[in-house]
Parts: C-alpha cells; sequence; structure tokens
C-alpha cells in the first residue's frame, strides 16, 4: 500500500532529489520547509510517513510527531553517525539515513509499510 509522505530537509534540491526516488514507495510526495508547514499540513491531510532533516528537527520534537500525530518517521542528515542513529532510535524513528540515501530511505519507508505501523514508544 502506499502511503503520503512528507518530506523536511534544509535542502530544497536535495529535497527534490528525493521525490522523484520515492516514487515506487508512494504517488503522494509533499516537500515542508518548516515544522510548523509540517504540522499545518498533517491537520489538514492525515500523512503516515515523515522524511525529517535532523538540522530542522529536534529528537524531542520526533517523540511528540510520533506519539501526537502516529507518524512514522526516518531522519536524515549530511553525516549522520552511530549517536546521532541511537538517538533517533530511541525517539522513536524508524531508521537513520544520509540524507542523500534514497534507497536507504525507501527501504526503510517499505519496510514500515509492509510489517505495519509500530506501537508508539
Amino acid at each position: 500500500m502506499h502511503h503520503a509522505i512528507v518530506i523536511l530537509q534544509n535542502d530544497p534540491a536535495r529535497a527534490e532529489n528525493l521525490v522523484s526516488g520515492f516514487k515506487s514507495v508512494s504517488e503522494a510526495v509533499f516537500i515542508v520547509q518548516s515544522l510548523p508547514e509540517l504540522q499545518a499540513l498533517v491537520s489538514q491531510f492525515p500523512i503516515p510517513i515523515g522524511v525529517l532533516d535532523l538540522e530542522l528537527i529536534t529528537f524531542q520534537e520526533i517523540v511528540h510527531l510520533r506519539r501526537q500525530l502516529g507518524m512514522e518517521i526516518v531522519c536524515t542528515h549530511h553525516t549522520p553517525d552511530d549517536g546521532m542513529w541511537t538517538e533517533a532510535m530511541d525517539a522513536g524513528a524508524i531508521d537513520c539515513c544520509f540524507d542523500d540515501d534514497g534507497p536507504a530511505i525507501c527501504r526503510a519507508i517499505h519496510q514500515t509499510s509492509t510489517t505495519g505501523s509500530r506501537a508508539v514508544s
């Protein structure tokens, strides 16, 4: 099943590149420029998956999005490390990928959509 995806990335060109790579995962992909814009969009149209740049969102905000909106989140960063990955997982993200690694992000999204939503922690 294809789920809508929202992308919040620091680099607009990178966000556009991700959109083209997500065609196999979703037909509905939205790009937002800020967390308030993301929250406004999700309040109007339920979007179950977010691909969110850790330069624009905190781990606490990830926890909030998971709890309040039930959103599955793939975190991205231009240089994610083990500590960042661990914090993202602890916040409830499904993965933490390089922001230009479309195939890894798609695998994380696909794995979530085939296994069903996880319980919100």
